[in-house]
């Protein structure tokens, strides 16, 4: 499968939500359920630099050797953003192979920096789970990242003074690899129990 490919099945998977039995190359293959595995197609991530919510620096190298599940989105969402970190919660405590469980990293990002700092993502970020990391930076240093993962997300209605303003944002879950290569994603409606399964298949797979 080409990039343009990937591209156009990336992007279904970040406008609507479904599940789908991916199967790639024919010498790895890989049936999931709740996503799209690229597998030998994983892409290399961008250089980047954002921050997390301990003041540490989350960059490409951050990312290796460990698998990385990303959700992109804001603290002040009233809904998809609460329901996909708490769906990545469950998924971890479903995750039955404790190595499994212990090759993952948990991020969630926030496009919204001007409200989401450091101090707001810990308490957000930590209420759902107390090991997954919040991380956001300046606009310019966001967009090299969400862009080569296909991230739409666009700030509405803001005017100066008023901070009740809304944040569009995709509501795919994307899966780094641990070589810092965009692997996969998960398209809304998020399943814990079937990502649990898909990311165990994955993980032991490799």
């Amino acid at each position: 499968m080409n990039k343009s490919s990937i591209a156009i099945v990336a992007l279904l998977a970040l406008i609507g939500g479904f599940s789908i039995s991916w199967v790639i190359s024919s010498n790895k293959p890989i049936e999931l359920e709740a996503g799209l595995w690229f597998g030998e197609q994983a892409r290399a991530l961008p250089e980047f630099e954002l921050v997390d919510h301990s003041g540490q620096v989350l960059n490409r190298t951050s990312l290796t050797g460990k698998w990385s599940l990303m959700f992109f989105g804001y603290t002040h969402c009233p809904d998809i953003c609460p329901a996909s970190l708490q769906t990545m919660s469950d998924m971890v405590q479903a995750i039955e192979d404790p190595d499994v469980a212990a090759a993952l990293r948990v991020y969630f990002i926030s496009v919204d920096p001007d409200r989401d700092n450091a101090e707001v993502l810990a308490s957000y970020v930590t209420y759902f789970n107390p090991d997954f990391t919040g991380a956001t930076a300046i606009m310019e240093k966001l967009k090299p990242l969400t862009r080569s993962l296909g991230i739409a997300h666009d700030i509405r209605n803001k005017i100066e003074g008023n901070p009740g303003y809304d944040v569009d944002h995709s509501s795919a879950i994307v899966l780094i690899n641990p070589n810092a290569e965009f692997a996969g994603l998960f398209g809304a409606p998020h399943d814990a129990l079937a990502m649990a399964r898909d990311l165990t298949r994955i993980v032991e797979y490799n």
